[in-house]
Parts: structure tokens; sequence; C-alpha cells
């Protein structure tokens, strides 16, 4: 999937110090090196990945961890058993991304940031899809159509991967 000629919302050095001092934790390379190829952009008209420098609370990094743990917590108190511990929690899930559909991408914070694995979970549902695989590797997969995850729609990907900005 090319990245496109003039990526926006691409954070600076000072903007990843900055932003993985606010969060007291490193972010994986990969997610760092896909936001500085990409910016802020929709993969295949279905993906979005979301980006710390982003002004748009619906893609901003930050914004969208409070806003995904929250709902995730209050489904909790309303009694629902989750199946992963959310970040802060030691193993927690820290949400990086999500779908048209609503469905959302999460790293399992376990062990140093380049081995946490993918979650999936799928919108208005209790299912979810582990991917013991990074970010980078779960994304070419997902692309290539090496690796099918039932949560998504079967359209997705479609013929060649795109990145469109917002």
């Amino acid at each position: 999937m090319p990245p496109p000629t003039n990526p926006v919302e691409v954070p600076s050095d000072k903007d990843w110090i900055n932003v993985e001092s606010q969060f007291g934790f490193d972010l994986p390379e990969d997610y760092k090196n896909f936001i500085q190829a990409y910016g802020s952009g929709r993969i295949c008209k279905f993906m979005w990945i979301f980006n710390p420098v982003s002004k748009n609370e619906n893609l901003n990094l930050e914004d969208q961890i409070k806003l995904q743990l929250d709902v995730l917590s209050e489904l909790q108190e309303y009694g629902e058993v989750l199946p992963f511990k959310l970040y802060p929690e030691t193993g927690g899930l820290l949400p990086f991304g999500v779908t048209d559909n609503g469905d959302v991408l999460f790293w399992q914070t376990i062990g140093q940031p380049r081995d946490w694995q993918v979650i999936v979970n799928e919108a208005r549902s209790p299912e979810w899809a582990i991917y013991h695989m990074s970010m980078s590797e779960f994304l070419f997969k997902i692309l290539q159509k090496e690796l099918i995850c039932d949560i998504f729609p079967t359209s997705f990907p479609r013929d060649l991967p795109i990145f469109e900005r917002p």
C-alpha cells in the first residue's frame, strides 16, 4: 500500500517525545513508522489508525484511548464480562484503530511495545479476535489477504490496498 505523497498530520520528533512522555510509556516503533509514513487517513475505505496529532477527535489517539476504554469500563460496570484487562492494568488493552463498522483494534500491552499483539473487538458484540503479531504484520497480512479477520466484512480488503487522506 503506497503511502500518500503528502501525508497529513505527521508528528514531529518533539510530538512523539511529548506524546510518550504524557502517556508514560513508549509506543510500538512499527506504529510510529506507520504514522510517519502515512499520517492520518483511511485504509481501503474501511480502517483508520489513530494518530496522536490528529485534530479530529475521532482519529486522535489520546481522545480515542480515553473514549474506547471508558466505553469498555462502562460495559463492565453493567455486568459485561470482558475477556481482557484494560489499560493501565498490566497486559491491558489499548486501542489504536477503528473500522467504519465500529470494530476496534487494540494492542494487548504485555511485555515490550514491540511484543504487543493485536486484538480486534467486533462492534456491538462480545466477539474478539486475537492475533499474535504486531500491528504492521497484522496490516500487511490482512491487506495481502494472507490473514482473514472474521470480524471484518468479506469484501475487505478489496483488490489493491489504497490509503486515502481524510
